[in-house]
């Protein structure tokens, strides 16, 4: 059997019976794992996320219990591997939607390992609508401003407001060092699983993590800039726009580091 890219809905394998449901998995919404050993970090908010997402849009959720079936039966062959399950219905016509309605897709492709590489990103007014649901709005952005990003010679895209704050980048959270503490943005942006694991794991390290309104002109103030997401728990950020971050000292990326390797894995 090819392992390289299988996907199952509620737990059986895709049939070609299935596919019609398929037109429907923009109504809905998911969350993104990198599965090692058959284990994940940060199970207990992934599965919180689906659960708050999907009372949010529908009003109701899919049983925990079967989340944990369908993920356990999509890796029973344990090798290593990135999933992205989605929870999705065909009944958004409906004015009452029930657990019924509900569907679990869940795609398994191969492992994906943190990039080497540091980003320069361009900043772009954008924001999406509901940030806080990990959802297919999230293409929007990456297909209008990620390009225009690269087209001028950038790696990616972060987002700011009509006040210039900064909130996310296409497909990532950033944050600052500023010599002593972690800054994330205040701005609303999807709470990504990543960043609210090492938070956790920083604070416990004794590092403090604070919230604020980070402007577009008050970048000089910070060290070094990072980002997160799934896969990159100490990504570099070198630029944003004009101003340029130095990397040179790598005590940023050593602070995340031990706040990652401090964060348990998660049996599925």
């Amino acid at each position: 059997m090819d392992n390289t890219f299988i996907q199952e809905l509620d737990g059986k394998p895709l049939s070609t019976a299935d596919m019609p449901r398929l037109m429907a998995l923009q109504y809905g919404h998911f969350t993104a794992m990198q599965v090692r050993s058959r284990k994940v970090k940060g199970l207990r908010l992934h599965l919180e996320r689906l659960a708050r997402s999907s009372n949010q849009l529908f009003g109701c959720q899919v049983p925990e219990q079967h989340l944990l079936d369908c993920l356990h039966h999509i890796t029973q062959e344990q090798e290593d591997c990135s999933l992205r399950l989605n929870v999705f219905t065909t009944a958004f016509g409906q004015t009452i939607i029930r657990e019924k309605d509900l569907y679990v897709l869940i795609t398994k492709t191969p492992a994906v390992e943190p990039a080497t590489q540091p980003l320069k990103v361009k900043s772009a007014p954008f924001k999406r609508l509901l940030p806080e649901i990990k959802y297919g709005g999230i293409v929007s952005g990456i297909l209008a401003y990620r390009r225009q990003a690269m087209a001028a010679g950038f790696d990616d895209v972060l987002y700011v407001d009509e006040q210039q704050h900064i909130s996310e980048g296409s497909i990532w959270n950033v944050g600052f060092y500023d010599g002593q503490s972690i800054v994330l943005p205040a701005t609303p942006a999807l709470p990504g699983i990543m960043v609210q694991l090492l938070s956790d794991s920083l604070w416990g390290n004794g590092v403090a993590v604070v919230h604020r309104n980070i402007s577009l002109t008050q970048l000089y103030e910070y060290k070094n800039a990072f980002y997160t997401n799934s896969v990159n728990h100490r990504g570099m950020i070198t630029q944003i726009d004009q101003q340029v971050f130095d990397h040179s000292q790598e005590t940023l990326a050593d602070i995340l580091e031990r706040a990652y390797e401090a964060v348990p894995w998660d049996n599925l």
